[in-house]
């Protein structure tokens, strides 16, 4: 059966051949992206309560549906916001459940959301459940005017809404998004005094206006002939029909028509609920999500001939692509793909040097079908070709040929000792299936974690484990079968001894194999020299690591980066605006900035795949991107930006933010204050914002609970308000509706359907002044007709809670804080605890303080990779200890792994990187690709019975004849890994210098330390024998002389 392969020539090329296609067809078709699809396990719940407090949307709204909510096991952790006049509820997914399960869970959220409806305020609006789509925009758009005279908003957004549905009728398209919308209206302002003349308010006058568009249906008329459905006409279709609409009587019998009390105009709703700008032009974003799992290459072609149709179809628009994420997912896979090629050609190189020309290319030859192979893998698998599978490929391309390197090397050892191929095949399969079978299954074992790491840090980096484990699943299948069979038929047959020839036998360097054996002479009749030797390196690489800075994930090096200015609560859009023009202006002035997105009242489109965004509402915010002529230039303009935006915009809170890598956080420091009572929490939250604002890399400190906005409050004297017949709850109505306008009915243009609103002049809801002055209708038998507001009550400004936040039920006040960009987290956090306990902050009875932001996001992603890793250690542990059939000789094996763990630190610490995420990873990955070696080295060893029996010289030929896959295996591992490593890359380098410096270390443990150990195991086990042999003895001299007696 182990040579089957080689017997029958036509079961190998047939196999070649099924793994060429097979990958190649994978190839064509797997689907293309930047980065891995995050499962939407984050929504909102959003409730509008228009013109309720911050403490009513609370207790009327976020209770309830929290209430409701947190009664699912599903939920993992309920946020929520409540602001004055609106409800956000932020939910989160537990991170141990699948899509599938996810899916589920949303249904369930919509269905507790629902049952909750009837018990709102039935002047709350429905609540909305929004999943948060984690993925960046596949293509953004921007619709600009390029036509004689003002841009024409209604025109942008009716042709943005146009662009919308072609593009989502393009196959492949996920969903579409627009930004900055305007929207249309017929807005009849009128005066309220004029109707209060009329004894009409402008809710009376909304009503009487909707009553006149005669849209409702009149019913059917039906005969045994044929059926006519009836309709009324006067439907609004003109501003002339509107104005014509009668709303009272004079005494002289003549009608007051709208057109003599109001003023009617078409256009823009002001103020609008949200404005894009790109460049200091206003315009309209619309932006294309592609579906999971497609070739974003393609889609994105088929867009690019959609919107060039499109714009040549409207003069006087320009249609330009602003973000194409197929640029950034070409430049990411040609450059791992790059790093791929260069990989390869090291790995060849060193087989070149070591195995000579014949040798590295029958080894090299399994690099391709391996690469194939996986491919086909991935296929099956259902995952895309992102910078994670694709890493995962580069991470393996070391690790795909030891296992035939081990099976060539093997085999020509035995050729060497006079074998034909047959034998020589069929033994070193033999000898090496049991071995290799245990290095695979160890290595498939530590990858296995990350793969099957839970969350969203998992669903990132899994794919680095899945492409690993893929490789060196089929590298063994491959060096089982196809690989020796290469090794027979390329056989030079020419294995004399004495002859060495480099082209063909590769290096050979007598002194230093005579240093060597001097080396392995001293280990092995000193062992304690290979045990200390072995284990300094790791020791200190221990030590090392608790010198090295926490870190989560890095930064992203991007030619773009976020801004965000987010102004106090009470600001209006136009003044937010303003600041964002100015802003503008300032940006533009740098050099190396080329493009500046924004999007105000509104989150922005989505330029990364971390980036949430669940802000509607909010005219004191604005938020988009800038990009720039390089990374490079981000990131030497982002440190020096940030201080200038905050010294040009005091009153704002102006971030500029590197785009980060991994699952997404709040900010990068979050302290959360729990307690009950709201000042008590805005005085603690005060207390630690004054000690982070003077811990040293801090640049913006906020409090997500705020206290004190300015209110216009009416405190109405009752008895006035009964003798004028008003009622508290019908002044609060009257007072919306003169200020936030009131529905009367619509026109219809085409497809587009445009509301009619009734509100007071802009000149009578601006100040409060004219708060004061609204006239209101009172009881005729008071002998008035109206009577101004400030008749009934005092009115003035007073403070009141801003916004509420809770988290799981409890009321918090988060506070986060804002580093300068490119720094790290973690030091800033220990340096602002110890500022903390030295400023005698104390949290009083019944509040407490929690970490959050990155520190506690690092926290959940090391419990779920270390809460997968323990099971699958114990069949690690298991299947080393079966290979064996010994707990010591895997005791062995297992120190050996545990070593290398400081020597990934070491290799950390040598280059200077943060120990992040990935150098953990990375660690936990070496852990079954450092025991390989002594694995081999140990099989080697307890195969032969001359080693076994403490022959010196036994010992040492057995592991020169190991020591040159060994060399080669680390070699070429490392290999793989220097174009990561030469590349830079803050996100790679620490996973690099972890795997690299274990594997580079795991050739000293496996050719110093486990000789030293096998030598130790094997003198314990003679003496054991030696002092059973000798008990023996005298229990059979004692027997010998009680008979004699």
């Amino acid at each position: 059966m182990a040579t089957l392969f080689y017997r029958y020539s036509r079961l190998s090329i047939l196999a070649v051949l099924l793994l060429t296609l097979a990958g190649l067809g994978a190839l064509l078709t797997l689907g293309r992206q930047e980065d891995p699809s995050l499962t939407e396990r984050f929504g909102v719940v959003v409730t509008a309560f228009p013109g309720a407090s911050a403490e009513r949307v609370e207790a009327l709204i976020t209770d309830p549906i929290e209430d409701s909510i947190r009664e699912l096991p599903e939920i993992d952790e309920v946020v929520s916001t409540s602001r004055s006049g609106i409800s956000l509820i932020n939910i989160n997914i537990r991170e141990d459940l699948n899509p599938t399960e996810v899916d589920q869970a949303w249904t369930q959220i919509r269905e507790q959301v629902d049952a909750v409806r009837p018990f709102l305020p039935a002047e709350a609006g429905a609540p909305d459940v929004e999943r948060s789509y984690l993925g960046a925009a596949t293509l953004i758009t921007v619709l600009g005017w390029t036509a004689e005279g003002e841009p024409n908003l209604a025109i942008l957004s009716r042709l943005a809404r146009d662009l919308e549905d072609r593009l989502r009728n393009i196959p492949g398209t996920d969903q579409t998004d627009t930004y900055g919308i305007a929207e249309e209206e017929i807005r009849i302002l009128a005066d309220p005094d004029a109707l209060a003349a009329l004894g009409l308010t402008i809710g009376e006058l909304a009503s009487r206006i909707s009553r006149a568009d005669a849209k409702t249906p009149a019913g059917e008329l039906r005969s045994s002939d044929v059926n006519l459905n009836v309709e009324i006409g006067g439907e609004f279709e003109t501003l002339d029909r509107i104005r014509t609409v009668p709303v009272s009587e004079t005494v002289n019998g003549e009608f007051v028509r709208l057109g003599d009390v109001a003023e009617i105009e078409r256009g823009i709703r002001t103020p609008a609920a949200a404005m894009a700008y790109f460049n200091g032009d206003r315009t309209v974003f619309v932006a294309g999500f592609l579906q999971p799992e497609l070739r974003v290459d393609q889609w994105t072609e088929r867009a690019r001939a959609e919107i060039a149709a499109f714009a040549a179809e409207n003069p006087g628009v320009s249609v330009d692509i602003v973000f194409a994420q197929s640029d950034y997912v070409e430049s990411r896979l040609n450059g791992l793909s790059v790093n791929l090629g260069y990989s390869a050609l090291i790995v060849f190189a060193v087989l070149f040097l070591l195995m000579g020309w014949r040798a590295a290319l029958i080894v090299g030859s399994a690099l391709p079908l391996t690469v194939l192979f996986v491919l086909f893998l991935i296929n099956l698998y259902d995952e895309p070709l992102h910078q994670m599978s694709v890493t995962g490929l580069v991470v393996a391309l070391g690790l795909l040929i030891d296992n035939a390197i081990v099976v060539v090397d093997e085999y020509q050892l035995r050729r060497a000792r006079g074998l034909p191929p047959l034998d020589a095949i069929n033994h070193s399969l033999k000898h090496l299936f049991g071995p290799l079978l245990a290095s695979t299954l160890t290595t498939v074992f530590a990858f296995a974690p990350i793969a099957l790491m839970p969350g969203a840090a998992g669903e990132f980096i899994g794919m680095i484990g899945v492409s690993v484990i893929f490789a060196v699943v089929a590298s063994f299948i491959l060096a089982m079968t196809v690989v020796p069979a290469f090794a027979g038929w390329f056989d030079h047959n020419n294995y004399a001894e004495g002859r060495h020839s480099f082209l063909r036998d590769g290096l050979r360097f007598k002194p230093l194999e005579y240093f060597y054996r001097g080396i392995l002479q001293a280990v092995t009749t000193r062992p304690w020299v290979g045990l200390v030797g072995g284990a300094i390196l790791p020791i200190a690489g221990f030590a090392a690591a608790t010198t090295l800075p926490m870190q989560f994930f890095p930064p992203t090096d991007r030619d773009m980066f976020q801004i965000e200015m987010v102004l106090p609560a009470n600001t209006s859009i136009e003044e937010t605006q303003r600041q964002v023009l100015r802003a503008t202006e300032l940006l533009e002035a740098y050099d190396g900035v080329i493009d500046v997105g924004w999007t105000l009242g509104e989150s922005p489109p989505r330029t990364y795949y971390n980036v949430i965004g669940n802000e509607s509402s909010a005219p004191y915010l604005a938020a988009g991107w800038v990009r720039t002529q390089s990374a490079e230039v981000t990131h030497d303009l982002l440190p020096r930006l940030q201080h200038d935006m905050i010294d040009a915009f005091p009153q704002a809170r102006f971030l500029t933010l590197p785009f980060e890598q991994g699952p997404p956080t709040a900010a990068p420091i979050e302290l959360k204050i729990f307690g009950p009572d709201l000042a008590t929490l805005d005085r603690l939250g005060d207390e630690i914002r004054q000690v982070l604002a003077q811990t040293p890399g801090v640049t913006t400190t906020v409090a997500g609970m705020r206290m004190g906005e300015p209110v216009a409050r009416v405190n109405v004297d009752e008895a006035s308000a009964e003798l004028a017949g008003i009622r508290l709850e019908d002044l609060a109505n009257r007072l919306r509706a003169d200020f936030d306008g009131v529905p009367g009915g619509s026109i219809l243009e085409g497809v587009e359907e445009m509301p009619v609103r009734v509100i007071a002049a802009a000149n009578r809801r601006a100040s409060v002044s004219d708060l004061a002055s609204s006239p209101l209708l009172t009881n005729p038998e008071s002998g008035i007709l109206s009577a101004p507001v400030s008749a009934i009550g005092e009115v003035g400004l007073s403070p009141e809670v801003a916004s509420i936040r809770r988290q799981d039920g409890e009321r918090m006040n988060p506070i986060f804080a804002y580093l300068e960009p490119f720094s790290l987290p973690a030091p800033v956090l220990d340096d602002f605890m110890v500022r903390l306990e030295t400023a005698g902050v104390e949290m009083p009875a019944g509040y407490s303080l929690q970490i959050g932001g990155e520190a506690e996001a690092r926290g959940d992603a090391m419990g779920n990779l270390f809460g997968t890793a323990a099971p699958l250690l114990i069949l690690m542990i298991g299947s080393v200890v079966l290979a064996f059939n010994s707990f010591r000789f895997a005791g062995v094996v297992f120190i050996s792994g545990f070593l290398s763990v400081g020597l990934a630190m070491f290799g950390v610490w040598m280059f200077g990187t943060p120990l992040g995420f990935n150098a953990i990873v990375g660690s936990m990955g070496l852990v079954g690709l450092s025991i390989n070696g002594t694995i081999v080295v140990l099989s080697a060893l307890r195969a032969n019975p001359a080693a076994e029996a403490l022959d010196m010289a036994a010992i040492q030929d057995t592991i020169v004849d190991a020591t040159r896959h060994i060399i080669s295996t680390t070699l070429t591992t490392i290999g793989g890994f220097v174009p990561l490593i030469l590349s830079g890359d803050s996100f790679w380098l620490p996973f690099a210098a972890a795997v690299a410096g274990g594997v580079a270390g795991s050739a000293v443990l496996a050719l110093l330390f486990a000789p030293a150990a096998f030598v130790m195991l094997a003198r314990a086990r003679q003496k054991r024998r030696d002092f059973h042999e000798r008990l023996k003895k005298r229990v059979r001299r004692g027997a010998l002389m009680q008979a004699a007696e």
